[in-house]
Formats: structure tokens, sequence, C-alpha cells
């Protein structure tokens, strides 16, 4: 199964270590969704059609997705979860590519909108502002 990350998860974040074993199929993917920076040192987002978001692509084998559902806090009850895990189209530059992503499940997570949809560019400018 494919998973679009677009956090902590990108390559030379945080935690990226926990896909060790997922093959890398596309770079700087675009997501129709909105950013929001938690407050935490990690993004959420939220599906739309009025805003863009950038992102990777990866064959994730099936051994993987009970540490990323533990990272994301995914369990499967929006009441009690921090991220749903939806399925999405993603138009690459070779296929269209039906995608797992973890979205927003709780509201108050949106602390900030991120406009530029890009976390690893908007972590940078955070840093260098503190």
């Amino acid at each position: 199964m494919k998973l679009y990350v677009y956090g902590t998860l990108l390559r030379g974040e945080k935690n990226h270590h926990v896909l060790d074993g997922a093959t890398l199929l596309y770079e700087r993917q675009i997501l129709q969704a909105k950013m929001f920076d938690t407050g935490n040192g990690y993004p959420a987002i939220e599906l739309t059609n009025d805003s863009t978001i950038f992102g990777e692509i990866y064959e994730v084998p099936d051994h993987l997705w009970p540490a990323l559902d533990l990272l994301e806090g995914y369990t499967g009850d929006d009441s009690t979860d921090l991220y749903s895990k939806e399925f999405v189209n993603v138009q690459t530059m070779d296929e269209l590519l039906e995608v797992a992503v973890y979205t927003i499940c709780d509201e108050s997570m949106k602390m900030l909108e991120i406009p530029s949809g890009d976390w690893i560019s908007y972590r940078k400018s955070v840093e260098v502002l503190t």
C-alpha cells in the first residue's frame, strides 16, 4: 500500500526512520489539502480543494503499518484518534495513484495554518526566528 507523507516522516525529518524498509516512489508531490502547525513539532492536514501541500509518496510494506499507525495516533476511532487514515488519489507525472494519508481528527490541533504547504521550509523558517 502507498502512503503520502508531508511532515516528520519526510526524508531528513525526525520520524523518517519509521519508514525504514519503505520505498520512495515520488518526491515533491502535490495534494489538495491545508496544512497546520499543531504547536507540538509536527503538522496536521485536512483535505480541501482550495489549497495544496507538498509531500512524498512511499510504497510501504505491510509490516510497517502498525508502527505508522502508532506514531500517528490512529486506531480507527475518530472520537479518540489524533489522525484519520484516508485514501485519496494523487496525480503524479506518470500515473494516478491511490495513497493513504493521515489527516487531522482533533480540531484543536489547528494552531496555525501553513499557507506554503511545505513543512520543511516552514520548520526551518520557525527555527531561524527562535
